[in-house]
């Protein structure tokens, strides 16, 4: 397990935008929950999830998204995959 304090926020949104990377390497059409996909960090607290998402969508790196009963769900934009190349997270 991760704890959320040890990541910080700014290194729980770089986390989440690479396994949304990953996640949307195997499943290009998928829209993935940032509760399944950062399952393993504990210690989150309530706000980050929806703070991560207004903060990837303000760098445009969000593509398609959802918002239901306190889940956030996206996929990344081509703006976010080209970015994740360019720091080299992905190939």
């Amino acid at each position: 397990m991760i704890d959320a304090a040890d990541l910080g926020f700014d290194g729980y949104v770089e986390l989440l935008r690479q396994r949304m990377g990953d996640a949307g390497a195997l499943e290009p059409s998928g829209i993935h929950s940032f509760k399944d996909l950062m399952a393993d960090v504990e210690n989150v607290p309530p706000n980050w999830d929806d703070d991560a998402f207004d903060e990837l969508q303000a760098q445009g790196h969000i593509g398609v998204d959802g918002r239901a009963f306190g889940n956030v769900a996206a996929r990344l934009s081509a703006d976010g995959r080209l970015y994740l190349r360019t720091i080299g997270a992905t190939s």
